[in-house]
């Protein structure tokens, strides 16, 4: 067979022989008034002549068949034991490396340079690995570091020093290259390797494996979880596993004003005045509100006096409230 046939599909793969096997023997085939009787452990090749829908390749085929009388029967591969001896002889298959009937079986489409992404240095980011080198050597917080290591020190900041070494002013981790305090250069790098094809959007640990290989920077993994919680592709094409909300309740319609409100506090508001703090009180049905100046110490506003606030400015004009919505804050919530 040659190179392309060997990509055909084991039905065309089986009609190609039964072609091959009719042109070798045609001249004593094609006299004999014997119908040929042809076993082969192929089913779905027995109702050939009666297809309808054929390829341009298996209707040229077929046109050679015409002249023959035969039948093809199926015999499963246990029952054709000496035809199996005869086609899987050792001596059949090509031993030579150059055929291209073997050269062709197996093409690797990615090398193991491109698929070796640990090794970034010879890849794509090769630019990256020189802008780490350039700020890893003239970074003053790097400088810092190495400055700390010279003096023997266990930690430096929130940074221990017990696993960190320099090599002609290059500040590494291990075997890993230390990557400054840089955000956009982290980003980038993040973005050569978790964008990459052959990585194709991985998720947070593998994209941190794969950059441990090489890098390390303090935080490494709180930075790399949140580039991937903001990857535009990732949100888009993988689904999350949170379990789903309930549905929203709707609130219920007042019948009568003032029985149905709303109150919530706006705080941290400028010292021009003798208060710091509004209470917003409304109505759901008219609309209609009140808004209660106060003071907010540093202890913050107690249960007690927002109880005192609604009684002096709401319920002294409107009757008392039935239903009252509100965020579950400390100044509305009283636990005995």
């Amino acid at each position: 067979m040659f190179f392309a046939e060997c990509n055909y599909k084991i039905y065309d793969k089986e009609l190609l022989i039964i072609i091959w096997a009719f042109e070798h023997w045609r001249l004593k085939l094609k006299l004999t008034d014997i119908s040929i009787k042809m076993f082969i452990d192929h089913q779905a090749l027995i109702s050939l002549m009666k297809d309808k829908k054929l390829s341009w390749r298996q209707m040229h085929w077929i046109q050679k068949l015409i002249d023959f009388n035969f039948r093809i029967m199926y015999r499963s591969s246990k029952q054709n034991i000496k035809i199996n001896a005869l086609t899987r002889q050792a001596d059949v298959v090509s031993r030579d490396s150059e055929d291209e009937r073997v050269c062709y079986q197996q093409i690797t489409i990615l090398t193991s340079n491109w698929m070796k992404i640990a090794d970034l240095k010879k890849n794509i980011s090769e630019s990256i690995y020189k802008q780490v080198l350039e700020i890893n050597e003239i970074n003053e917080n790097c400088t810092l570091l190495r400055e700390a290591i010279a003096r023997d020190e266990i930690q430096y900041e929130d940074i221990k020093l017990k696993n960190c070494w320099t090599q002609n002013e290059i500040l590494y981790y291990d075997s890993q290259l230390w990557v400054s305090f840089n955000k956009l250069l982290q980003m980038n790098l993040i973005h050569e390797i978790h964008d990459q094809l052959s990585v194709d959007h991985s998720d947070i640990l593998r994209t941190m494996k794969v950059i441990k290989r090489n890098y390390y920077w303090s935080s490494m993994r709180k930075t790399i979880n949140w580039y991937i919680w903001n990857c535009y592709v990732c949100q888009r094409s993988k689904t999350s596993r949170n379990k789903s909300n309930d549905l929203l309740q709707s609130l219920s319609i007042s019948e009568q004003r003032w029985q149905n409100i709303v109150m919530n506090f706006i705080i941290d508001l400028f010292d021009l005045y003798d208060y710091n703090a509004i209470l917003t009180v409304i109505c759901r049905l008219l609309k209609e509100r009140h808004y209660i100046s106060c003071i907010i110490d540093d202890e913050d506003i107690t249960v007690k006096k927002t109880a005192e606030m609604l009684l002096q400015w709401v319920y002294w004009t409107h009757d008392l409230s039935s239903f009252i919505v509100f965020d579950r804050d400390s100044q509305f919530i009283f636990i005995l």
